[in-house]
């Protein structure tokens, strides 16, 4: 299993944006899988997409003042729906 929560913030270990791990609504159907499911945003939408646990990085550092009006609206949006 994933050792990440969903809320985290991860990264690509080949770099990349940084995502929003989200909580997997229906794993019954891979019950021991090592994917995350992740979202960005890009060009003001949604993105998601399951990615390899071995292949993302716990990204630790706050954000900076610019993002964190961006991360807030995302938060915002993923909390509504």
């Amino acid at each position: 299993m994933s050792t990440f929560e969903p809320g985290q913030y991860v990264r690509l270990r080949s770099g990349g944006k940084r995502m929003l791990v989200k909580p997997a609504l229906d794993t019954s159907q891979l019950p021991n899988t090592e994917l995350v499911l992740c979202e960005y945003e890009e060009k003001k939408r949604r993105v998601q997409g399951f990615y390899i646990a071995a292949n993302l990085t716990l990204v630790n550092a706050a954000p900076n003042a610019q993002n964190a009006e961006r991360e807030a609206s995302l938060r915002s949006k993923i909390a509504r729906g």
